[in-house]
């Protein structure tokens, strides 16, 4: 039998969502390889702070991607409670703005071994609004859990991609795809 874990200190949580917040920054603008140092700096705390909680990169990497997938479950309990033929549509808008906030490894989210629990759960809920749009009339029958899938990596990937010819919006993508969804 396992003991649960205590709670944080609130000094501890206060710390912790720093680093976090930090890490979401430093690794958005300089990639997942950046110093360590650098996100202590950014959070405002001492490098042995940001090892005593999180002893390693991928630690911390794991502790970023479960607070979104946590912020994405979030969203699609919401929008369960919205009628069936606008929660779909409500979640890929919510989700398509959580990825606009810097989140630097937030396309590990669909690699991560580490995270397959909570993006199993994601997996189901998406499943849950797509059946329930498709019943409502709001979605086409052939659309898939997959599909949407696709449509949240295309609109993190328009968010992500750098032109000088044209302005790309990832909103306007994504508004793009939601037409394309329905009948």
């Amino acid at each position: 039998m396992t003991t649960p874990a205590r709670p944080l200190r609130r000094d501890a949580a206060e710390n912790r969502a720093r680093l976090l917040a930090a890490a979401a920054e430093v690794f958005d603008a300089q990639g997942v390889g950046a110093s360590l140092d650098d996100v202590a700096r950014r959070a405002g705390v001492g490098v042995g702070t940001l090892y005593r909680r999180f002893p390693h990169r991928e630690a911390l990497l794991e502790a970023l991607l479960v607070d979104l997938l946590d912020s994405w479950l979030a969203e699609a309990s919401r929008a369960l409670a919205l009628p069936p033929a606008e929660g779909l549509a409500a979640f890929l808008r919510a989700v398509g703005e959580l990825q606009a906030t810097p989140a630097g490894c937030a396309l590990r989210i669909w690699s991560s071994p580490a995270v397959e629990p909570a993006r199993a759960e994601v997996h189901e809920r998406m499943a849950a609004l797509l059946h329930a749009a498709q019943r409502a009339g709001a979605c086409r029958d052939d659309v898939t859990v997959d599909d949407l899938l696709g449509v949240l990596v295309g609109a993190r990937g328009v968010r992500e991609t750098v032109t000088t010819t044209v302005a790309l919006d990832w909103r306007r993508h994504l508004e793009l795809c939601l037409a394309g969804l329905r009948p």
